[in-house]
């Protein structure tokens, strides 16, 4: 699933051009300079450093991805037309199940610059400034792409319309559309990738903008061993082999959030042991963290995403999407 290790580097696939220089602001028109500024400063990250393989499992999902995003670049000339690439990209599925890491190792592998914005900054961070900022985004984007932008927790921008709207949310979610059917109708290098776990309340018109929905499900039993793993690696341990498979089995409905939390609960076992004598004890002479502090961790910290969720999420990726969890 999403078992981010360390990066080894931040260039992308062999044979795909490192982006270009960072924009020069004094030659963008029709843009506040202010807000631009801004996104460069609080939304650009130009070497996200997440790669493919520093994400345990979700193999299907970074296959649609690839597919859709890293093998244009490479082969301009034979995705045209028909196999055109999609320049909208939804990421929907339970939170916790890596879809942020998944976006930047996107950029990184396509060697493109990275924008990331969560939704609630736009009502509230920048309240009031919503649709110029939305100009300016992807002014910048567009200048220095290939660029990818990303917006976690999409819906709450696009959400379906309702009578009671207000009139700044309409304006806000009119603009991303506008831009967004600027990017559609582009022959430029910019994508625009969307995260959601409530990919049903999002606004017909803006999903059919989405022309690539793509599943990202809990992690399956190898990538939640492989994420155990990686929590553990650097630690004082002795949870290996048929102790690791043993905890994992006991996880099943677990995120990725979920383990993390699971690991860390587990790990304050052996402080807790040590009692009041903690404050005399340094860390090296603390005992390994071990299995039976996974069994007493899994009596505190349980899966985040109800079952019934679950099935809805299996329910609209039948309907609207494409799976995350084969090819």
């Amino acid at each position: 699933m999403h078992a981010l290790k360390s990066p080894k580097g931040s260039g992308g696939v062999a044979g795909v051009k490192k982006p270009p220089t960072p924009v020069n602001l004094n030659a963008m028109k029709g843009v506040d300079k202010k807000l631009a500024l801004r996104i460069c400063d609080d939304a650009l990250d130009a070497a996200p450093g997440v790669r493919w393989n520093d994400i345990a499992g979700l193999e299907g999902a970074k296959k649609h991805l690839h597919e859709a995003v890293i093998l244009p670049r490479l082969k301009p000339d034979i995705f045209q037309g028909l196999r055109a690439p999609p320049k909208g990209i939804l990421l929907f599925g339970p939170p916790g199940t890596g879809k942020t890491l998944l976006a930047k190792a996107v950029a990184t592998e396509a060697n493109a610059r990275f924008f990331a914005i969560s939704a609630s900054s736009l009502t509230s961070k920048w309240v009031g400034e919503g649709e110029k900022l939305v100009r300016a985004l992807f002014a910048v984007a567009y200048s220095v792409q290939p660029s990818i932008v990303f917006i976690d927790e999409i819906d709450s921008i696009l959400t379906a319309r309702t009578e009671g709207e207000n009139e700044a949310s309409r304006r806000l979610k009119t603009e991303f559309l506008t831009q967004f059917d600027g990017v559609s109708s582009s022959s430029g290098h910019v994508l625009f990738m969307g995260a959601t776990n409530r990919p049903q309340e999002i606004d017909d018109a803006a999903l059919r903008r989405f022309t690539k929905r793509v599943y990202i499900p809990l992690p399956d039993d190898a990538a939640r061993a492989s994420l155990v793993s990686h929590l553990l690696k650097g630690q004082c341990h002795s949870v290996k082999g048929a102790e690791l498979r043993s905890v994992v089995s006991f996880t099943t409905g677990y995120s990725g959030s979920d383990l993390a939390a699971l690991c860390k609960e587990a790990a304050m076992g052996p402080v807790r042991e040590a009692g009041a004598n903690i404050a005399h004890v340094s860390a090296k002479d603390l005992r390994p963290i071990a299995a039976k502090d996974f069994k007493a961790a899994l009596r505190v910290v349980r899966p985040s995403v109800p079952a019934a969720s679950l099935k809805s999420y299996e329910k609209w990726n039948e309907q609207y999407g494409v799976s995350g969890t084969g090819f």
